[in-house]
């Protein structure tokens, strides 16, 4: 009998795949700061307002010189806002301003990581719900089913992803910006995570394709043919626990593409509507930030807040790092040609 070629792990072995997963150092340095940045984005957010007294929208004009240049990092601004009652005092903005609105850099990334998250999240779970039952399917029917799921999976292949969610989201995806589901997320997020999840499930349908034809022809699957069990419930109860270490694998490899995706149509204006805080809108509005316009010189001028491109930069590059860090080290700890450890 043939030996499957990649891992897995059935529901009895994760407390094994957790013992491998801790001796994996980067792994679980890469966990550790994936967690804070999820905690930072969805609960720290909230609370710092809270704390400050401000949000992230909210505007200050003397967070801007008169060459409409933010203050840096670590300053204190007056509170004279544009949204709100004024208070004595100031407030602090730990990474400065965003701009000429004079708005909070650092909330603005916490609250822009939770929509981008969000996004995230939302096109990861279409994108592997539908790669592993399409997968599935061909992978144990194989047949026409097969044929039909591999030559839906070449055509989507074939397109340039980034210009299909172009085209669907500024057509089909607009008029369902409304959804929120019951407030739960920002206008236009369900609609650009749907958008991006159906263009998301191609290589998680081929791994898991490749992985099913393997595991129908094991003893356990036989032994469950014996017993009388239908083909879908021997797919349910049987071959999809032993794929679901690969899945969970090549679901952070996903959300590392989406977030990078997401991104890039924010950079482009083709992502969250203008205004809302994301970290793909974050670097475009960064980008138009570098050139400012003098009043006293009537010509453009180069901002030197080079922190603007930075942070939103930095934030990016560490989440996708972390995504990747976790999955390459869930990979090894699902290895089944790895010992005890």
């Amino acid at each position: 009998m043939a030996e499957v070629a990649t891992f897995s792990a059935p529901s009895s072995g994760w407390a094994l795949v957790w013992r491998r997963f801790r001796q994996e150092r980067l792994g679980m340095a890469a966990l550790v700061g994936l967690t804070l940045i999820v905690l930072g984005c969805f609960m720290g957010e909230p609370l710092l307002v809270r704390l400050l007294g401000h949000g992230p929208d909210t505007f200050f004009p003397s967070a801007v010189d008169i060459n409409l240049r933010p203050v840096g990092p670590w300053s204190h601004v007056r509170n004279e806002s544009l949204n709100a009652a004024a208070q004595p005092g100031t407030t602090f903005f730990l990474l400065g301003g965003d701009g000429p609105l004079g708005r909070d850099e650092f909330l603005r990334i916490l609250a822009g990581g939770r929509l981008s998250l969000e996004i995230a999240f939302i096109a990861t779970a279409i994108g592997v719900v539908v790669g592993v039952t399409l997968g599935a399917l061909a992978g144990w029917f194989g047949g026409l089913v097969d044929a039909v799921v591999g030559r839906m999976t070449e055509l989507v292949m074939a397109f340039p992803i980034l210009l299909l969610v172009i085209a669907i989201g500024q057509t089909i995806a607009v008029r369902f910006d409304a959804i929120t589901i019951h407030g739960l997320f920002e206008p236009g997020v369900v609609a650009l995570g749907v958008t991006i999840g159906i263009f998301s499930w191609f290589y998680p349908a081929r791994v898991v394709r490749a992985l099913t034809q393997s595991l129908r022809e094991y003893e356990f699957v036989e032994a469950a043919r014996m017993t009388g069990a239908s083909e879908l419930r021997i797919l349910r109860k049987h071959v999809l626990p032993h794929l679901a270490g690969p899945v969970i694998v090549w679901a952070t490899l996903v959300a590392s593409g989406v977030i990078i995706l997401e991104a890039a149509l924010s950079i482009l204006n083709f992502g969250v509507k203008l205004g809302t805080a994301s970290w793909g809108s974050l670097l475009s509005d960064a980008w138009g930030s570098l050139l400012v316009f003098n009043p006293m010189s009537n010509s453009p001028q180069y901002s030197r807040n080079n922190w603007l491109m930075l942070w939103p930069s930095l934030t990016l590059f560490l989440t996708v790092l972390c995504l990747a860090l976790v999955g390459d080290g869930l990979r090894n700890a699902l290895d089944p040609r790895r010992g005890e450890g």
